[in-house]
C-alpha cells in the first residue's frame, strides 16, 4: 500500500534505518535493510537542478526496505515490511509504502 508520509527515522552510523515513528507508533527494524535507488517525481517538483550541475539529489532517492515490528502501543500497530526513503532535497525521511496482508483492515476498518 502506498503511503508517502514524512516520518522521523533514527539511523545506524552507516545511515540505514534502525527505528522510525509512524502514526504515533515506534517501530524497530528487525531485518537487514535492502537498499536501492528510486526516482523522485521530478516533474511535480518546483526544485530545479543548478545549471551545469548533475541534479542527482533532485532526481534520485535512496530507499531501504525493512521488516519492522511495533515497539510501542498505538491505535494502528502493523507488523510488516516498510519502504523508507531519504529525501536529500528536503532532508527528511518518507514512508513510501507498507506491505502486509491485513494492513487495509487495520488502517481503514
Amino acid at each position: 500500500m502506498k503511503i508517502d508520509e514524512v516520518v522521523p527515522v533514527e539511523t545506524t552510523d552507516e545511515g540505514s534505518p534502525m527505528r522510525f515513528v509512524w502514526r504515533g507508533v515506534v517501530y524497530g527494524v528487525v531485518s537487514s535493510p535492502e537498499r536501492w535507488v528510486t526516482r523522485h517525481d521530478w516533474w511535480r517538483s518546483a526544485a530545479r537542478a543548478p545549471r551545469g550541475g548533475t541534479g542527482a539529489g533532485l532526481v534520485e532517492m535512496p530507499v531501504w526496505r525493512v521488516d519492522a515490528l511495533p515497539l510501542t502501543d498505538g491505535a494502528h500497530r502493523v507488523d510488516g515490511t516498510f519502504d523508507l526513503a531519504y529525501d536529500g532535497v528536503g532532508g527528511s525521511w518518507l514512508l513510501l509504502g507498507v506491505f502486509d496482508d491485513q494492513i487495509e483492515q487495520q488502517l481503514f476498518a
